[in-house]
Parts: C-alpha cells; sequence; structure tokens
C-alpha cells in the first residue's frame, strides 16, 4: 500500500530548491493535521549517487514526513532510498520506518528548507 502511495505522491511535486550540493528538493501532498501538524512527502533528488547512513549509492530519497510546525520537529513515517539497478531501472534499493539523521548534513541538509515550505504552507 505505501509503495503505491509513493508512486501516487509522485505526480504532483512542487520544487523548493537545492541543496548547497546542487540535489533538487520538492513536496508533494501537504496535509494539515490538529495542534500545528502536517503531513508531506518529500523527495530529494541527488545530483550524483551519495552513500549515506543508510547505504548507498543512492540517487533519490522519498519520505513520507509529520511536522509538529510549532516546535519544528519532524518525524519520518517511511523513508524509500532509490537506486538504479544494472540496466539503470530505478528501483528501491531500501525503505525504514526510522530515519534519525532525516535532512541533516549527512542526508544533504535539507530539513530547514523543507520545514518551512511544509510549515509555511496554507
Amino acid at each position: 500500500m505505501l509503495v503505491s502511495l509513493a508512486a501516487f505522491a509522485a505526480g504532483d511535486w512542487r520544487p523548493i530548491g537545492e541543496t548547497t550540493r546542487g540535489d533538487k528538493v520538492s513536496i508533494s501532498s501537504i496535509r494539515l493535521l490538529k495542534k500545528g501538524q502536517r503531513t508531506a512527502w518529500v523527495r530529494v533528488e541527488y545530483r550524483e549517487p551519495v552513500k549515506l547512513p543508510q547505504g548507498g549509492p543512492f540517487v533519490e530519497m522519498r519520505a513520507r514526513v509529520r511536522w509538529d510546525c510549532s516546535s519544528g520537529s519532524n518525524v519520518p513515517l517511511a523513508v524509500w532510498f532509490y537506486s538504479r539497478d544494472r540496466s539503470g531501472k530505478f528501483v528501491v534499493s531500501k525503505k525504514t520506518t526510522r530515519d534519525d539523521q532525516f535532512g541533516k548534513d549527512s542526508e544533504g541538509g535539507f530539513e530547514a528548507m523543507v520545514r518551512k515550505n511544509v510549515c509555511d504552507n496554507k
């Protein structure tokens, strides 16, 4: 079910910027929840395949994330890391429900950019 949700969210990605490494960052499907919380899809298209704490080399990351806009914290609900197989086909190479480094420097430093766009979205 979640994989099909990841495919569904891909239809309405909105670019919000690039990291200092040149990785493209997009968001999709922002939902307003109670008490200043929101959920959104986040996609990072790495300019060059990267090795991250979760492994690699990855060419893209997609995550379903819950944000607490009043505190600025986030909780990734599910994260998919994509690679390319030998034929060049785009494949999920790792899925996780926990990511303590989400958006921090080790993953490209996109957390503040995404938080601002998700939490400022009306």
